[in-house]
Parts: structure tokens; sequence; C-alpha cells
């Protein structure tokens, strides 16, 4: 790939973040004005802070040093793509551990909330949790995409992800409120099992990378 094809698909991918990034803000605040009218405020503070917080935190610590080292240094082409696999599936048992750590910590170091205003405070804790492992599951395939500058990728999975997402939760406010955190667990779940689904989906795009020396 010359450097103009990597320039014009860096600023490509660039364009397409931002736009994503706009259009997840506001799927979001028009979600929240939505769901305000059927579950507590109290409901959707603790989704939004310390439920979000936590799977944010375990994706953190667990993919972000994995993705500064295998993105950086040689060029795509110069690289053992089955070496930096190998590398990136640690990504998965670490998230596991920090799950875990993370999880126990949510549970019974900080104040749980009222059971009578914020119903399944613990199931939901053990499901957001367990969708940051499962994004992990595709890590490896989001990384070659991102190297190789499959633009479309990121975009198709990501924004088919979070339609699913705002599906599944309009679907369950509207019909199964006494839920509780459940709807906002089962759309999380949903939405990174739709958005991992999608990224494994082009493993056979990448076959011919993955195997060169």
């Amino acid at each position: 790939m010359s450097t103009q094809d990597v320039l014009k698909n860096a600023s490509t991918l660039a364009s397409y973040n931002v736009l994503l990034q706009v259009m997840f803000r506001v799927l979001t605040f028009l979600l929240n004005a939505f769901t305000l009218r059927f579950v507590s405020k109290e409901l959707i503070g603790v989704v939004n802070v310390r439920l979000t917080l936590l799977y944010s935190t375990l994706v953190f610590l667990s993919r972000e040093a994995f993705r500064r080292a295998c993105l950086s240094g040689e060029s795509g082409t110069k690289r053992s793509w089955r070496q930096v696999i190998n590398l990136l599936w640690l990504t998965v048992p670490l998230g596991v551990l920090w799950a875990i750590l993370l999880g126990c910590v949510w549970l019974w170091l900080l104040e749980v909330p009222d059971a009578q205003t914020v119903p399944h405070y613990g199931p939901a804790v053990v499901l957001f949790a367990f969708s940051g492992v499962q994004e992990l599951l595709a890590e490896p395939l989001w990384v070659l995409a991102q190297a190789h500058m499959f633009v479309r990728l990121k975009v198709i999975s990501e924004s088919l992800a979070m339609i699913a997402k705002c599906s599944v939760t309009v679907m369950l406010v509207i019909f199964a409120r006494e839920w509780g955190l459940y709807i906002f667990s089962a759309a999380h779940v949903r939405q990174h099992l739709m958005c991992s689904a999608n990224t494994m989906h082009i493993n056979h795009n990448l076959q011919c990378i993955i195997d060169r020396p």
C-alpha cells in the first residue's frame, strides 16, 4: 500500500470515527430521554455511571497495552500476524481476571444501591463484566482490521451493534420495565455480542493476512 493510500485511508477512518462518535452520543441522548419516561432517574444513573464505568475500566485495563503494542512499530506487511494474534488472545484471560477483581469491588466495596429503587444490581454487575470479556474475544480480528485500514468493518459492526442495543432497550422498557437493571444489561450484552459477531464474520477476508510469515 502506497503512502498516498495510507494517508487516504487514515483520513477516511478519522472521518468515520468522528461521525460514529456523534451518532452514538445522539442515540444515547435520545435513548436516555425516552427511557426516563418509563424508569427512574436513579436506575439510569447507575447504568450510565457505575455499570458503564465497570465495563470501560475492565476493557481498558485488559486490551489498551496490547493494542498500542500491536498497532505501533513495523508496518503491517512486515509483521508475523500469527504471532500478533497469539499475543492478543492474552487479553481474554486477563479480562476474566479483571472482571473477577472489579466485580468484587463493585459488589462488596462500593455502596450497593437500594434494592427497591434499583433492583437486580448484583446480576447487572456480572452481566456488564461478562459483556466486557465478550468484546475481548473479537480483539485479534479488530486489531488486524485496524492495522490494514478495513474502514467499513468498524463502521458497519459498531453501527449495527448500537442499533441492536437501542432496539432491545426500547422493547424491554416498554414491555418489561419491571426487569430493572436486567433491561440495560441484556441490551449491553446484545450490543457487544453483535459487534463481536460482525467482527468475526470477516475472518475469511483476513485469513490471507494471518498466514503471511
